[in-house]
C-alpha cells in the first residue's frame, strides 16, 4: 500500500519572529499555510496513495477559525472524492473536543477521539486488510507512555500501522506521551507514523519508525523541513522518501564586505549576492542575513547595519526586483558587534544631554508613548528617582557601544 503521512501541519500558525513587512510579502504569507495543505493533497493524489495519515497538531490551535477549518474540510473532500482513506488523530496544540469543528468530516475520514488507544481497519485497493491503532490527546499533554496501551499486531491485517504523537523520551517529567523505540518494535508493527517533533528523523529502519518533520516551517529554527513523507507498506520492510510542500522558506547567509572599498559598493555586493540566491526559486524566502569584515567602511556604515537603514534599503531594493526574497534581519558578526563604535563628541556635552533629560517636561516629551500606555502607571511610578535611573542605564548602554573621542 501506499500512504502519505503528515504531521504538526499547524494549520493556523502565523509566522513568527518577523517584524513590520510590506503588503506583498504579507499576503504571501496570509495565503501560504493554505497553499502546503493544497501541495500535500496534490501529492497525494499524484502518487495515488492509498491513505493519508494526520499525525497530530495539523491545527497549531485547539480552537481554530471557521476559515481555516472551511479549506482544510475541502481538502479532505479532494481525497475521499478519490476514495483515499483518511486517519486523523490530535496533538498536544489541536487536542480533541467535538464541538469545535463546524463541519462534518467526509466519509472515509476516521478520527481517533479518545486517549485510549484504538484501532481502526480499512482495505486498499489492491485488498490488503490494513490495521492503525492509535490514540488523540484531549488535554495539552499525556503525561505517561501509551505503549502499553497499543495491540500486539493483528493477526487479522495483512499490514498494521501505528499513529503516535509524542516524545522519545525515558524521562518520567515527560508531558508528551513519552515512548521508547524498543517498546515500539515489540509490538511487530509494520510502520509507525510519528508526530511532535518538526524535525525530520528516522529512528528505525526496520520497522520504519519515523517523524516526517513540519510541512512548512514558521520560525527561523525551522530550515530542515523535508517535507511529508511518501510511504511504501507491503511484502518486506517498508520504505519512505520525502516530498517538499512547503511555501515559504526561512534562510541564513553571511557575507564578507573586505572586497567592497566603498559603502555604495557594499550594497551593490549585498543585492548581488542575495538576488543570486533565489534566482531560481519560485517560492518565499525569508532571509537572515550577517555581515562581517565591515569595519573599514567606516563608523556611518556601522551605525546604518544597526539602527535597521542598510536592513530598510535592502528590503525595499529587492522586493522591486524579487517578490520571492525579504531580509528579515540584519546583524553584524560577534567580533564586530563586540568592538566599540568610536564618535566624536565631547564628554561635557553627553553630561549636558543627560541632564536635560532629567527634567522631568523633556523626559516626558520623550518618552510619551510609553507612559500613555495604560499598563504601563499600574508597573511603575515616574518620578525622580526612576528617571535618574533610566539615565544612568542609557549612559553605561553608551560606553558599552561607544568610545568617546574629543576632538584635537
Amino acid at each position: 500500500m501506499k500512504l502519505l503521512h503528515i504531521a504538526d501541519l499547524h494549520l493556523d500558525r502565523s509566522f513568527e519572529g518577523l517584524k513590520a513587512f510590506p503588503d506583498q510579502v504579507a499576503q504571501q504569507l496570509q495565503d501560504a499555510n493554505k497553499r502546503v495543505l493544497h501541495n500535500l493533497i496534490d501529492i497525494a493524489l499524484k502518487n495515488q496513495v492509498d491513505a493519508v495519515i494526520f499525525a497530530g497538531d495539523t491545527f497549531h490551535h485547539s480552537r481554530t477559525s471557521i476559515q481555516t477549518q472551511a479549506y482544510f474540510f475541502e481538502g479532505l473532500k479532494r481525497l475521499t472524492e478519490e476514495e483515499i482513506h483518511v486517519m486523523i488523530s490530535f496533538g498536544n496544540h489541536d487536542y480533541y473536543s467535538k464541538e469545535r469543528y463546524w463541519f462534518d468530516f467526509p466519509e472515509n475520514v476516521y478520527l481517533f477521539e479518545q486517549e485510549e488507544v484504538e484501532t481502526h481497519y480499512f482495505v486498499t485497493r489492491g485488498n490488503e486488510r490494513v490495521a492503525v491503532s492509535g490514540f488523540s490527546y484531549r488535554h495539552p499533554w499525556i503525561e505517561e507512555s501509551k505503549l502499553p496501551d497499543f495491540p500486539q499486531r493483528a493477526v487479522d491485517a495483512d499490514i498494521h500501522i501505528g499513529v503516535y504523537h509524542g516524545e522519545l523520551s525515558t524521562d518520567s517529567g515527560s508531558r508528551y506521551a513519552p515512548f521508547s523505540v524498543s517498546g515500539m518494535k515489540a509490538l511487530g508493527y509494520d510502520y509507525w507514523a510519528l508526530g511532535h517533533i518538526h524535525k525530520p528523523e528516522i529512528l528505525s529502519a526496520d520497522p520504519l519508525i519515523v517523524y516526517p518533520g513540519t510541512p512548512q516551517g514558521h520560525t527561523k529554527k525551522e530550515t530542515g523541513v523535508q517535507g511529508v513523507g511518501l510511504v511504501n507498506v507491503g511484502a518486506g520492510p517498508a520504505t519512505i522518501h520525502f516530498s517538499e510542500a512547503a511555501e515559504v522558506y526561512w534562510g541564513k547567509a553571511a557575507y564578507s564586505l573586505k572586497d567592497c572599498g566603498t559603502k555604495k559598493d557594499a550594497l551593490t555586493f549585498l543585492e548581488a549576492e542575495l538576488l543570486k540566491d533565489v534566482a531560481d526559486k519560485q517560492k518565499l524566502t525569508l532571509k537572515e542575513v550577517s555581515l562581517n569584515d565591515i569595519e573599514h567602511l567606516g563608523t556611518d556604515f556601522i551605525i546604518s547595519c544597526k539602527n535597521g537603514e542598510i536592513l530598510t534599503y535592502l528590503q525595499k531594493k529587492l522586493l522591486e526586483k524579487s517578490r520571492h526574497l525579504f531580509v528579515f534581519h540584519l546583524s553584524v558578526k560577534e567580533q564586530v558587534a563586540g568592538q566599540k563604535i568610536p564618535i566624536h563628541a565631547s564628554f561635557q556635552l553627553l553630561e549636558q544631554l543627560e541632564r536635560n533629560y532629567l527634567q522631568p517636561d523633556i523626559f516626558a516629551e520623550e518618552t510619551k508613548e510609553l507612559l500613555q500606555h495604560p499598563q504601563f502607571s499600574r508597573i511603575q511610578s515616574v518620578d525622580a528617582a526612576w528617571r535618574e535611573k533610566c539615565i544612568e542605564q542609557a549612559d553605561q548602554r553608551i560606553k558599552e557601544y561607544f568610545t568617546i573621542e574629543e576632538d584635537q
